[in-house]
């Protein structure tokens, strides 16, 4: 609190001076007329009339301000008087008792006053010196109650484990990307908060990249059996026929052949059969309780065999048997589970819960590019700890078949998170400008 004490011919020369010293938020604690004039007392800062402690303070700096006032008064009174007394000698006056006047003053008048205006600024000084260092300790106070409050609900996840302000922060960061409560509870405990809330993040995306499974590069080169596994509408055959054109392209089509175990729909095969039309490459059809490892003996000349199934419900009854042929295929098969980025978080646990009886030996997301979100399928991958094998990201065959990038992966699903944000923003907006509109015109 810094109070101080204006004198001015007016009132509104004294409030002009109040706006200059303390700003325009001061506080007019009295005003009064006096000899000098008009008299307003100021603060910077609001009085409340039942604290004592601040009370006290306005009248002890009050008081000082007098009596510095009138110590400097005093000095320059001082002053003045041994300035004329000297100037008159110095003229040659010979006015009567001028020589009396200066002997009979006492030399120490002026230092006096002097020590004294020095003691009081000195006073005033450590007075706001205390109160800056008063007002440090309440603000610190303050920080710590808030961060206790908010330590104190703790994880949305795991509620026994309490939260500090910043790790609060970052939670609701990952939130916003998408990430599950469980791995977002992981990724903030892990992070580095050594530093400031933007350096904490920066370091909770690290541990977002780092905690990403991936496969090592090279699953296409490498050849072999792999099935695709997952829900309908992922995405398997799409994928395969991808898979199966970047291999010809490097091998030939003699190289590769496609089968496939999807006898439940109608023209469940034309979709394949079209792509190994397109790559002449061979393709075999396993029937209903057929012998699928019977049929991956017939091929073992091909380099890269591909087997597509059907995306059955756990309900459905040929699920199982479908399940048991891809068992019974042996360990060489590699299974990968198809996830769509555009399916909700729970389904896609669900998928992961449904397929994973059958052995998986990674994953494979689809549709990147129609999907406003990354981190379910993100979370999936890092809770579950299913290596990421590959990424597609349109309908163009081969190109759109990638090998993943955590880096690009973690830096797409922020921009991803910002644009949504943005978008949100801008719709409320909207709304809130057509609202007002509204209120306007009387609708």
């Amino acid at each position: 609190m810094k109070v101080k004490r204006f004198v001015a011919a007016n009132m509104q020369l004294a409030l002009k001076m109040v706006s200059a010293e303390l700003g325009a938020d001061a506080v007019i604690v009295s005003s009064r007329r006096t000899d000098e004039g008009m008299e307003v007392v100021a603060s910077s800062e609001m009085l409340d009339t039942t604290d004592t402690n601040k009370q006290s303070e306005l009248d002890r700096q009050l008081r000082l301000q007098r009596e510095l006032e009138a110590a400097k008064q005093a000095a320059r009174s001082s002053a003045a008087l041994r300035q004329s007394q000297f100037d008159a000698v110095g003229a040659g006056t010979s006015e009567p008792g001028t020589e009396s006047r200066i002997q009979n003053t006492p030399t120490s008048d002026i230092s006096d006053a002097r020590r004294e205006v020095a003691r009081m600024q000195a006073e005033k000084q450590q007075a706001e010196e205390t109160y800056q260092t008063r007002l440090q300790e309440m603000q610190g106070e303050l920080r710590e109650l808030k961060d206790w409050l908010v330590s104190h609900q703790g994880s949305a996840w795991d509620t026994r484990r309490p939260l500090t302000w910043q790790q609060s922060q970052l939670w609701q960061r990952c939130q916003d990307i998408g990430l599950e409560p469980a791995w977002a509870d992981r990724v903030v405990s892990m992070s580095d908060q050594s530093g400031d809330l933007e350096q904490a993040w920066k370091s909770a995306l690290s541990v977002i990249q780092s905690d990403l499974p991936l496969l090592p590069q090279g699953v296409l080169e490498k050849g072999g059996v792999i099935a695709l596994v997952g829900p309908t509408g992922a995405g398997k055959t799409t994928t395969l026929g991808k898979i199966a054109a970047r291999f010809v392209q490097h091998n030939g089509p003699d190289s590769v052949a496609f089968v496939t175990l999807d006898n439940y729909r109608m023209a469940a095969h034309d979709q394949l059969q079209a792509f190994a039309r397109i790559l002449g490459v061979e393709m075999k059809v396993v029937l209903q309780n057929g012998d699928l490892a019977k049929t991956l003996t017939t091929l073992r000349n091909k380099k890269l065999v591909l087997i597509d199934s059907a995306g059955l419900a756990s309900q459905d009854p040929h699920f199982s048997s479908q399940l048991s042929m891809l068992k019974q295929a042996g360990a060489d098969v590699r299974k990968f589970l198809v996830l769509p980025l555009t399916s909700q978080a729970r389904c896609l646990q669900e998928n992961y819960e449904h397929f994973k009886p059958a052995g998986l030996n990674g994953c494979i997301f689809t549709k990147l590019d129609e999907c406003f979100s990354l981190g379910a399928g993100l979370s999936v991958a890092a809770l579950t700890r299913l290596p990421l094998a590959l990424i597609t990201d349109g309908p163009h065959i081969p190109d759109d078949l990638h090998y993943p990038d955590t880096g690009r992966l973690v830096n797409l699903a922020e921009q991803m998170a910002r644009m949504a944000r943005t978008r949100w923003q801008a719709a409320e907006a909207m709304n809130m400008a057509t609202q007002q509109q509204s209120f306007q015109h009387g609708v």
